[in-house]
């Protein structure tokens, strides 16, 4: 494996050189098309394979030395194909997985110990041209009448073969030429297409065939899967292409065959954006229309764009399956980890036990070749178009033959041993290898979770909520003080009975609330103003039941009984105003335990506070009223006595001669007591003094107070 990883090294840095020098057609092809990117590479004197040294592929398996290089005796093979070669391609990416795939094959075939393909006891070289299509029809339709048939009409080669470019669209542009299917005279060729699913690109096309399974066998082992794990609905999201509405067609069959409830069909534009796919997850997220399993049959774009529009909406289903992107290096690059737990069908996986008969590479072997060449991650796409290369070659060797009728005939009767899997065509020409159900585990990493016989994990059904994923990947609910497990729903369940779960998704956690501390009035102090109060209602009730005792006695009936009794009641009144001072309480709002946040409920104890608060003006002023205007009438009453005495006017002044003083002053106070009452009263408020780290009060205290009290008081 050592001297594989060098040679695939050395092959990835002139294929770089390759590329950054591509030009546009050349003489020998001239009349393609007007810039389209050419890239030869093969055994002849100008390709990268023979540019490189023999010294660069080290030595055989068996420990020996290379020392010859490869003579091709028997001459050379065209092989030719369009393939997405710019960055702005729509399937540039998916494209130049493939096109990597290939060029290693051919590389790999046309070195030692290999030495190209043998036909007739000789060996032959493969020369791969490879035409940038565009990604457009009308592109390669042109390519294959203007560059590749003079390709496969020259003389200069003893064979000539067609591989497919990626897209059942771009494949069913060139099928028809390949087969000669509109002009019967004239000659077929063979095309092995790596990239095409769509039955009408093979129906009718004898000569063509496609190393992808069909198009509405991909879903099967995926919806079979996530049916037996308890889904009941689905719904599909297609792009408007060929390959994409043929997945998606297959819905219907099967959500009937797996007792699925099929909710919709949505078709989307072409290469959709957030902008188109926003309205739709947005419709789904809506509790009528929730479905278990989302089926999206999009490209690599549209992979991307329809995670952005789930996580933008803060929904996603049960289960979501694309048809493309799981495992691909631009996907995961586009998505981050929210590509977690997703996920998709593939013919193929690397930790499948499958070989290569033409160039030995087991799936393993191959996916790290490849990682090491092309510094991306192989995928179905890539195995697929490796699989197209090594299918043709075993095909035109077992032929004997470079005859187009041969070597149909070989492979649509015989099977292959490729690093794809075990290859047969059907009737149509189409793969018969079943597809493979994968999914992202939490490492990031693809799993087979379905047919069980080929599983490498567990399938995760229902998969994680963006909360819950948000509260793994990104609180503190694991790594914080407190720790807990975050459930579904996003928030975390705490360790600790003496912790609380608070925030969802990113922000959960696990806090230790602390005991705030209230500011009470303390209770010795409470104790003190209790027993003074219970002393000067002692006091009061006393000398009024003293003063009522001893009313006919001289001295007390001279000091006026009734009002030495309304004093004594008013400095009980007075001294009551003690006990609501004593009356307190929490928030006027019930706070969340858990948030320590003030809610929209009120608290129930906070009417008997708010009383207590208005209280005590009430009984302190009233209280005062009465004593000051009992004080103020009896020595009123006095100087009126006097008064009539200086004019040696016998006189009696009652209590009614000054009633009207006490009265006037206790109204005039119960007024200004009611208006306070009224526009502004007293009420209890809370304000926090000090927060803990997590925002959480640790102390406050409670006043009672109003907008405009002092107005109130001064008077």
């Amino acid at each position: 494996m050592t001297a594989r990883f060098l040679v695939a090294a050395v092959a990835a840095f002139v294929h770089l050189i390759c590329i950054m020098m591509l030009i546009p057609a050349v003489e020998a092809t001239t009349g393609v098309t007007r810039s389209t990117i050419i890239n030869r590479r093969g055994a002849d004197t100008t390709s990268i394979t023979s540019s490189m040294e023999i010294t660069a592929f080290g030595e055989l398996e068996d420990g020996a030395p290379v020392t010859d290089e490869c003579t091709y005796d028997g001459g050379i093979i065209s092989f030719s194909h369009p393939m997405s070669l710019k960055s702005s391609d729509k399937f540039f990416s998916t494209g130049n997985l493939q096109l990597s795939a290939i060029e290693m094959m051919i590389d790999e075939i046309n070195t030692s110990p290999r030495c190209g393909v043998t036909v007739g006891g000789k060996k032959h070289g493969i020369h791969l041209t490879t035409f940038g299509d565009d990604s457009s029809n009308d592109k390669v339709s042109a390519i294959v009448k203007n560059g590749m048939m003079p390709l496969a009409e020259s003389t200069e080669y003893v064979g000539s073969y067609w591989v497919g470019p990626y897209s059942s669209g771009l494949t069913g542009s060139m099928s028809p030429l390949a087969n000669a299917t509109d002009d019967p005279t004239a000659a077929k060729t063979v095309l092995v297409a790596g990239g095409a699913a769509s039955t009408p690109v093979f129906a009718g096309n004898p000569t063509i065939f496609g190393t992808f399974p069909p198009s509405k066998l991909y879903l099967a082992q995926a919806i079979e899967a996530l049916a037996k794990a308890g889904a009941k609905s689905a719904t599909s999201v297609f792009e408007s292409a060929s390959f994409t509405k043929g997945v998606c067609a297959a819905m219907p069959g099967l959500a009937d065959k797996f007792n699925l409830t099929l909710q919709d069909e949505i078709e989307v534009v072409s290469s959709p954006t957030s902008v188109d796919l926003d309205p739709v997850a947005r419709n789904l997220s809506m509790a009528e229309n929730d479905p278990d399993i989302v089926v999206a049959c999009v490209y690599d774009q549209g992979c991307a764009e329809w995670v952005a529009s789930m996580r933008k909406t803060g929904w996603s289903p049960r289960a979501q399956v694309f048809t493309v992107c799981i495992g691909m290096d631009k996907f995961q690059d586009a998505v981050g980890t929210d590509a977690m737990y997703m996920m998709g069908v593939s013919p193929w996986d690397p930790s499948l036990d499958m070989q290569d008969q033409v160039v030995g590479w087991s799936a393993m072997e191959f996916s790290e070749l490849f990682l090491a060449t092309t510094q991306r991650t192989s995928t179905y796409h890539a195995a697929s178009a490796a699989a197209s290369v090594g299918a043709l070659v075993q095909a035109i060797e077992r032929a004997d033959s470079f005859g187009t009728e041969a070597v149909s005939d070989v492979l649509a009767t015989q099977e292959f041993n490729t690093l794809y899997g075990l290859l047969s065509f059907d009737a149509n020409g189409q793969s018969q290898a079943p597809s493979l159900h994968l999914q992202y585990d939490k490492g990031m990493t693809v799993q087979t979770v379905y047919p069980i016989e080929f599983r490498s994990a567990e399938l995760v059904y229902p998969m994680p909520t963006w909360d819950a994923r948000d509260c793994n990947m990104l609180s503190k609910c694991l790594t914080g003080e407190e720790t807990g497990v975050c459930q579904e729903d996003g928030t975390c369940k705490c360790d600790s009975e003496n912790a609380v779960s608070t925030g969802v998704g990113s922000s959960a956690k696990c806090v230790d609330i602390p005991a705030e501390d209230m500011t009470y009035v303390d209770t010795s102090l409470l104790t003190v103003g209790y027993i003074l109060f219970a002393v000067q209602a002692f006091l009061s009730v006393a000398c009024t039941a003293w003063t009522v005792y001893y009313r006919k006695r001289r001295v007390v009936k001279a000091s006026q009984p009734l009002f030495l009794c309304l004093v004594a009641f008013g400095a009980f009144l007075m001294s009551l105003s003690i006990i609501p001072v004593g009356i307190q309480g929490e928030y006027r709002y019930l706070v969340d335990p858990i948030t320590g946040v003030p809610t929209d409920e009120p608290n129930t104890d906070i009417d008997r506070v708010d009383a207590a608060c208005m209280a005590l003006p009430w009984l302190f002023s009233m209280g005062f009223a009465v004593t000051f205007s009992a004080l103020f009438a009896k020595i009123w009453r006095i100087k009126l006595v006097f008064q009539a005495a200086r004019t040696f006017v016998r006189k009696q002044v009652g209590v009614k001669d000054v009633v009207s003083i006490m009265v006037a002053v206790i109204v005039l106070q119960a007024i200004v007591l009611i208006a306070w009452n009224v526009a502004d009263p007293l009420i209890w408020q809370r304000e926090v003094l000090m927060e803990d780290n997590n925002g959480y009060p640790t102390r406050s205290i409670g006043t009672c107070s109003s907008t405009n009290g002092l107005a109130f008081l001064i008077p």
